[in-house]
């Protein structure tokens, strides 16, 4: 078959698809919604920015006075705020009337006037107290908190006038007096001896290496109250030995560097046998050898 020649009429069509012949008056796409929403923010937000600049530079401008002012301020924000309440917390002995007694707030005095450091030194220079807390609790009160010193011991001695004083050993060695002191705790305790006692600017000097004493007293209140209740003194006279006087005994002598849970079994077991066999009264007890418990009897 002959190849078709385009006619003249198709040749006409083809020239006229050019570029000259495509619309050229195009309208751009018309701009979303979301987009606006877009432009709008960020305008406001460059707005809002200059605007809070501004407020914050006034308020600078307005307070920067009162702020150069402020102790001033203060004071008068002092006087307008009387304590009307003082709560008082203590976990021992020290009653509340006391406590306020020592602290002296005037009744007129104001929550932010008044020196908690100098209240907090005068609680503290109560003998019987180890720690005081003197905090504010706004917006009318004041909040004591209270820890006092617990005793392990007893001590007899005597003023220079020739009055006999009562003073008290915790287990840290503190020597402290305790006018406030329930009876009833401190006829329990035993007295201490052996030791020497010497006057301080503060107080009393501290009695060294006592721990291994409040361990023993300790475990005996613990596992065998008995005897712990029989015991009348604890004496520190020996380096190596810590001896107990009272009844059931009239001494026993510990090991202060062996287990005290140990001996204390051992002790009992002896009392308990020289009560049931009547082997009268015990003069000593040596608990310092392992193998063998010398009894003396009377």
């Amino acid at each position: 078959m002959a190849a078709r020649t385009p006619t003249s009429s198709s040749r006409r069509k083809r020239k006229s698809n050019t570029w000259k012949d495509i619309d050229q008056s195009v309208k751009p796409k018309a701009m979303s919604s979301a987009s606006e929403r877009r432009i709008w923010m960020g305008r406001l937000k460059v707005t809002g920015a200059a605007l809070l600049f501004v407020a914050v530079f006034a308020g600078a401008l307005h307070f920067l006075p009162r702020l150069e002012g402020g102790p001033e301020l203060l004071t008068k924000a002092g006087e307008s705020m009387p304590i009307r309440v003082i709560e008082v917390e203590s976990d021992g002995n020290l009653e509340r009337d006391y406590i306020l007694g020592t602290l002296d707030v005037p009744v007129d005095a104001n929550l932010l006037s008044v020196d908690l450091d100098e209240m907090k030194a005068r609680l503290e220079a109560i003998g019987q107290v180890e720690s005081a807390v003197v905090s504010r609790r706004f917006p009318d009160a004041l909040e004591v908190a209270i820890v006092e010193r617990k005793p392990i011991v007893r001590i007899l001695a005597q003023r220079a006038n020739g009055e006999t004083l009562k003073l008290f050993v915790d287990e840290q060695g503190v020597v402290f007096e305790a006018d406030r002191m329930d009876p009833k705790i401190a006829r329990t305790l035993p007295f201490l001896d052996g030791v020497a006692l010497s006057k301080e600017e503060y107080g009393y000097s501290r009695i060294e290496n006592i721990t291994p004493l409040a361990e023993l007293l300790s475990e005996a209140q613990a596992i065998a109250p008995h005897i712990y209740a029989a015991w009348r003194v604890v004496s520190l006279e020996r380096d190596d030995r810590l001896i107990t006087k009272g009844r059931g005994a009239k001494q026993v002598v510990f090991d202060r560097y062996a287990d005290f849970r140990n001996q204390l079994g051992r002790l009992d077991y002896i009392l308990d046998d020289c009560r049931s066999n009547r082997r009268g009264e015990i003069e000593s007890v040596d608990l310092t050898l392992e193998d063998q418990v010398p009894v003396r009897f009377l």
